[in-house]
């Protein structure tokens, strides 16, 4: 029995082995699988996510799904400037003049240009054609041979073409975009749809102010060219890492255009040029705004509403340049576009799509990094200058100036090189010079304000540059024309008025709009050629 038993003991004993062998086994897959698949999710959160595909992120725009997402061939930090004007000579001229004065600094980007309201192809063109605002209104065929002239390489958005990234910073290729009308206020609802109530704004001093634009206010042609031209971008193009920037026809480029240290624009994040328009729009009726504009999704009232007045001069207090994230600007201009309406009904004066478009920021909570010294020329203060050498360029680039314009009667030598070449080193001006005031400086020049000498030499002479009183043919090729040949600064015999009060700045803001002007007419009467730099 004990044998038995013993060989029973012996049976159970092997039977376990085995079975732990099997367990031992069993565990060490499990636990090899395990380890794998740790270390496969570790590598995989380790890695930047992947891009969502076109399908994954869309949005829906009159009934057609837009993909917003980021695509795989994006050029981090690229900058992709852009340009929104009305189809007359008169923007046509100031445009041309900027793409030329950002090709003379050799700024790398992409430029677009948005333009709206031409006739339809075939009509005749109409308007005054010379000084002043009343230009003539062109057709896109006669706009596109001026620039063909000017920049050969252009490329057209109906021609379902999209603009072109090239590595030669030295040539701009610029893209065209057209877009409708959107200046007639009357098509939209709202309490002046009739056309014939005016519109009346009282400010804080009792004052009733009409503007005026009327039922034809221009600056709405800026949110709804904006949003016409991205859906058509994202429908065509599929880079979506690039920093917009959005500027005004009368800008020109003095220097290569970058942010300064610090700044950075990410989506969510856009920056822009400080402005001093302030949060005087608090005291519209924001309510009845945000009445006759759809709530964005989810929210219950406007979030403008509730803006402070530290709140606006913090993050909202901006104007041109705006950069913004190119997937930022489908919903800011969807918004930006159905505020301009009812805020221009309540204030029907030039600023009005400025403030809409700080409301439309708030409300999508797009706080926006202020800039200071993006720009010089108006609706902001002169450069500081501090140091002693800087100073002293600052009074020599402008007595030079001054005095080639004194000296040389036919100002040939004193108009060429463009816009950058008016400013000695060490002096250098910001990236933009926006010309929408009036400058002047006298002759014989003198620098300090007190001197009043040549006020009372019966010599005295008064140069001054005023866009609205430029001729709309001045980039014309001088054969057979009534704009000749070089652009000079306009001439009088009483005192003009000096923006910002500061003689030198003065001086410089003449040599740099006539400049730029003479360099613009210089590089497009060379046609195709016109490749080279002008020294």
């Amino acid at each position: 029995m004990t044998t038995i038993n013993s060989g029973k003991q012996q049976k159970k004993l092997r039977i376990s082995a085995r079975a732990v062998l099997i367990s031992t086994a069993v565990f060490c897959i499990t636990l090899l699988i395990t380890v794998n698949v740790t270390m496969l999710q570790n590598q995989q959160r380790a890695q930047p996510p992947i891009s969502p595909t076109k399908q994954q992120q869309e949005e829906v725009v009159d009934d057609k799904p837009i993909p917003i997402g980021a695509a795989e061939n994006s050029k981090s930090g690229a900058f992709h400037f852009i340009v929104s004007s009305d189809c007359t000579s008169y923007q046509r001229w100031e445009t041309l003049t900027q793409l030329h004065s950002a090709q003379n600094v050799k700024q790398c980007g992409r430029f677009t240009w948005i333009v709206s309201g031409c006739l339809e192809e075939g009509s005749a063109h109409r308007g005054k054609g010379k000084g002043g605002a009343n230009s003539d209104i062109l057709t896109p065929t006669l706009l596109l041979a001026e620039v063909e002239r000017h920049f050969p390489y252009f490329t057209v958005s109906h021609a379902n073409e999209t603009a072109r990234t090239h590595q030669d910073c030295n040539e701009l290729h610029p893209h065209v975009h057209f877009t409708p009308d959107y200046s007639d206020m009357r098509a939209f609802p709202g309490p002046f749809a009739d056309g014939k109530s005016k519109r009346v704004f009282i400010n804080k001093q009792g004052k009733h102010l009409t503007g005026s634009f009327g039922n034809k206010y221009k600056f709405n042609n800026k949110p709804n060219g904006l949003h016409h031209w991205i859906v058509n971008f994202l429908e065509h193009d599929s880079r979506r890492d690039e920093t917009i920037i959005l500027n005004d026809p009368d800008f020109l480029f003095l220097t290569k255009f970058d942010f300064p240290d610090g700044v950075q624009v990410v989506p969510g994040r856009p920056a822009a040029a400080k402005y001093g328009l302030g949060a005087q729009f608090l005291d519209f009726d924001l309510e009845q705004i945000c009445q006759r504009s759809p709530l964005i999704e989810g929210q219950q009232k406007c979030p403008f509403q509730n803006l402070t007045s530290s709140e606006v001069h913090k993050h909202y207090n901006v104007g041109a340049p705006y950069a913004i994230h190119i997937q930022d600007v489908l919903p800011l201009s969807s918004r930006w576009k159905s505020l301009v309406p009812p805020t221009y009904d309540q204030y029907p004066l030039l600023y009005a799509e400025m403030f809409a478009y700080v409301m439309a920021a708030a409300d999508l909570n797009l706080k926006h990094n202020l800039v200071r010294g993006l720009f010089t020329g108006c609706m902001t203060g002169n450069p500081k200058v501090k140091d002693d050498a800087t100073k002293v360029a600052l009074q020599k680039s402008a007595s030079t100036y001054a005095k080639l314009i004194e000296t040389n009667p036919t100002g040939q030598e004193a108009t060429r090189g463009g816009a950058s070449s008016c400013f000695l080193p060490p002096l250098t001006p910001p990236p933009f010079f926006h010309y929408c005031a009036r400058y002047s400086f006298e002759t014989p020049y003198h620098q300090k304000v007190g001197e009043t000498n040549a006020e009372n030499s019966s010599e005295v002479l008064y140069h001054f540059f005023y866009k609205r009183r430029v001729e709309h043919d001045v980039l014309d090729c001088a054969d057979g024309t009534s704009s000749g040949g070089a652009v000079e600064p306009f001439l009088a015999t009483e005192p003009q008025k000096k923006e910002g009060g500061n003689p030198d700045w003065n001086v410089l803001a003449v040599c740099v709009v006539v400049r730029a002007i003479n360099l613009a007419k210089e590089m497009g009467c060379k046609g195709r050629n016109a490749k080279e730099d002008v020294t």
